[in-house]
């Protein structure tokens, strides 16, 4: 984003040379600074970064860096979601295989699926600590050798200078103390220090010059100290160590230093009469040809100029209007319009919980159905793109089969699938459609329709698991400090033998759907999840297959060491498994007995 707006600064400042003051070119870097040091953005729908995108640009970079794919062990990789009616009062539930999300050469090669990795992070964090503590030393350096200037220089008490002195100060309206120094060891006329700012010039300098020219160098330093750019020098230099490793960031601040020098120019020539421009561009430059300041220095503000910038600076001078310098709307107004755009982030288009709208048909291959992406499956972030890949290809499966069907099988699906809309809206039940055309729903040949399940208070969420038979999850009594309840979920029995029987019966009808209402006691999963800040935990219950229904004891997930949410999983024999699973370094132990509490049988 820094990258496009400088870009987008380095265009308007090309665009408007002719046009645009010089405090005003200047006040442009204000947003890329406000950019690089702000935590956190607004969205907006203006954001110039909804066009110019970091997606849009490198396509699936984002989801691989923000939410990088995440293995399973022990279960079964499954994305799980809700195909809402329109209406919203009924879920037809749908498991999507993902066999090839794992396995796939798009995870496997994908240079940012490895740049995720924790050990290269860790490489790419050290070379950025590294540079940081660099420029840190050298500045530390560079102020230790500064601070030494100033302490073998000598105050400037000579009256007929400390009235010069005094009335240039007056003149440009300081109201601050200012100490005027001289030092051989500053080559040329500079700001130092923003709490008790210091003027400081060599005595050499101060031979040559003659009373207005030095008149005008004071007059270009108090401009410095009125504008408070050695403040402002030192924002830059902390941008500079925080994003060194960005070139766009050094030409942004070596561009902003000069466009700093041609503002300061602007603003003593509005404390002068007309007839001193000339005088004041002429002793600039005459300065600049033998004194000049390093610029890089962030505690110092002073003369300095590339030949190239004293060519513009002599134009500027030249040009210089006093009435252009009070206001200028054009320039008002760019920086308006150009915060707007660039200090908002884009609006995410599938951000949170909200849903994204993708056109599925229903079962008879007419209506039209919302999808609403799961947050999460199982603690784990969902890949909303392959999951709407699936979606639109089963879609397209769907209108193929649609096609197939005659007009009483159309209609029989259409009144069984509204008849079932009714009977959960009515009742609150839960029931099982077998489909015969297993393509008309997603390539399976079952469908749950019922309420969902989710709540986001405990107190409702207990009341429900309180009716249940069997095991349930509940809040432990050792959670983590700082953990709070976000929300719970509880899920039906999707196998077993009522499943058996309903396919079976399914299979001997000769109707496109057959219906059977779900009762069920026990619940086949229940997960609660808590929060902390960012952090999350975890805790469920789910049903194991025979083979695992064997095991006992507590088993660690075989995810690589960087894969976040981290499981403990927990079998003790039954049909049933439970696990806990965070985001944060919790330990082992910690782990199993928060989960020993969560569990009531």
């Amino acid at each position: 984003m820094a990258c496009i707006l400088v870009l987008l600064i380095l265009l308007l400042q090309f665009l408007f040379k002719n046009k645009l003051e010089a405090r005003w070119k200047y006040l442009l870097w204000l947003p890329v600074a406000i950019r690089l040091l702000l935590p956190w953005a607004p969205e907006s729908s203006l954001s110039l970064y909804n066009v110019f995108s970091l997606g849009s640009i490198m396509p699936g970079i984002h989801e691989h860096m923000q939410d990088p794919p995440e293995k399973k062990s022990e279960i079964q990789e499954l994305v799980m979601g809700s195909v809402m009616e329109n209406s919203g009062s009924a879920a037809r539930i749908t498991k999507i295989s993902v066999s090839d999300y794992a396995s796939g050469s798009k995870q496997e090669s994908n240079f940012w699926n490895e740049i995720t990795s924790t050990r290269l992070l860790q490489v790419l964090v050290l070379i950025w600590l590294t540079g940081v503590l660099l420029l840190v030393a050298k500045t530390i350096y560079d102020q230790l050798r500064l601070q030494h200037a100033l302490r073998t220089g000598r105050r400037i008490e000579t009256p007929f200078l400390s009235d010069l002195f005094r009335e240039t100060q007056q003149q440009l309206g300081v109201k601050r103390k200012v100490q005027f120094i001289a030092s051989e060891r500053m080559p040329g006329p500079a700001v130092v220090g923003f709490c008790k700012p210091a003027v400081v010039i060599s005595p050499s300098l101060l031979m040559t010059l003659h009373k207005d020219q030095l008149q005008f160098i004071l007059a270009h330093e108090f401009a410095h100290i009125r504008r408070w750019d050695v403040a402002v020098n030192w924002l830059l230099h902390l941008i500079l160590i925080l994003h060194w490793f960005n070139p766009l960031v050094w030409l942004a601040v070596h561009r902003a230093r000069q466009d700093q020098e041609m503002a300061c120019d602007a603003f003593a020539l509005d404390r002068m009469s007309p007839q001193q421009n000339s005088a004041y561009g002429q002793t600039i430059i005459q300065v600049l040809e033998h004194f000049s300041v390093d610029s890089r220095q962030p505690g110092v503000a002073g003369l300095s100029a590339t030949h190239k910038q004293m060519k513009r600076r002599l134009i500027m001078i030249k040009q210089f209007n006093k009435k252009s310098y009070r206001l200028s709307i054009l320039g008002l107004t760019i920086i308006l319009a150009l915060g707007s755009v660039t200090l908002v982030n884009a609006k995410e288009k599938d951000a949170g919980s909200k849903a994204i709208t993708a056109s599925v048909q229903s079962a008879a291959g007419e209506r039209q159905l919302d999808i609403t992406y799961p947050e999460e499956f199982m603690g784990s972030k969902v890949d909303r793109e392959l999951y709407k890949q699936e979606y639109e290809q089963a879609a397209k499966k769907a209108a193929e089969a649609a096609k197939t069907l005659t007009a009483e099988e159309k209609a029989y699906i259409d009144n069984e699938i509204n008849r079932v809309k009714e009977l959960v809206k009515e009742t609150g039940d839960t029931y099982v459609i077998y489909h015969k055309y297993k393509d008309l729903n997603s390539g399976l040949d079952l469908s749950f329709w019922g309420p969902t399940n989710e709540f986001s208070s405990y107190e409702d969420y207990l009341k429900k698991a309180s009716t249940l038979e069997g095991s349930i999850m509940q809040h432990p009594s050792n959670l983590p400090a700082g953990y709070t309840f976000s929300k719970a979920i509880i899920e039906s029995p999707i196998e077993g033998k009522f499943i058996n029987d309903l396919r079976a019966e399914g299979k001997k009808s000769d109707k496109p759907l057959y219906t059977k209402k779900l009762d069920w006691k026990e619940a086949a999963t229940i997960r609660l999840k808590y929060t902390n800040g960012e952090d999350t935990l975890t805790l469920s219950k789910y049903t194991v297959d025979a083979d695992d229904s064997k095991n006992n004891g507590f088993f660690d997930d075989d995810l690589p060491a960087h894969i976040f949410p981290k499981y403990v999983f927990w079998q003790d024999g039954s049909k049933f498994g439970y696990s806990i699973s965070t985001s944060s370094d919790i330990g082992r132990e910690q782990k199993i007995e928060i989960l020993k509490a969560a569990l009531r049988k």
